[in-house]
């Protein structure tokens, strides 16, 4: 079955769909990853958050969040089911988040954190390092941002 992706607010999921968003953020995040901090935070339930969610056979199997971040769009909680990485659904829902991004906010540049292990993942999608790499609960994090003209132009490419 392929996957199902679409943008939604935190309002607009099922019980049964939060459980299964929140559940996948822990279990990779908190138990695979190693690192012990809230998970959930208050981010998650603003209006103008939107939450990228993917599905294969009703089920969360991979997920992203933006939001407005100051001046930016903040980009954030990236994350795919262990038994779907390597089938290319991670570019998908990246490219997903990055489309509603540009439609809610198009004049705002993209800023995450990525995890130092992640880097060139977004490297090769136009980000570039925004500040010094920093520790985050044992896990090296850098900074980065795609501009505004930047992301236009992601989008205007296809996948690699």
């Amino acid at each position: 079955m392929t996957n199902l992706i679409s943008a939604v607010r935190l309002i607009d999921l099922s019980a049964l769909e939060v459980h299964q968003l929140y559940k996948l953020r822990v279990d990779v995040f908190v138990h695979e990853q190693k690192t012990p901090y809230a998970e959930i935070d208050d981010a998650d339930a603003e209006q103008d958050t939107w939450h990228i969610i993917a599905k294969k056979n009703n089920k969360i199997v991979g997920y992203a969040r933006i939001y407005p971040h100051g001046s930016d769009t903040g980009f954030g909680r990236f994350v795919i089911h262990p038994d779907e990485r390597g089938t290319g659904l991670g570019p998908e829902v990246f490219r997903a988040a990055m489309e509603r991004a540009r439609k809610e906010w198009p004049e705002r540049d993209v800023v995450l954190d990525a995890q130092e292990t992640f880097q060139d993942f977004y490297t090769e999608r136009g980000f570039k390092p925004d500040g010094e790499l920093y520790d985050d609960t044992g896990v090296p994090h850098q900074p980065m941002r795609l501009t505004a003209a930047e992301l236009a132009y992601y989008l205007s490419t296809p996948e690699q």
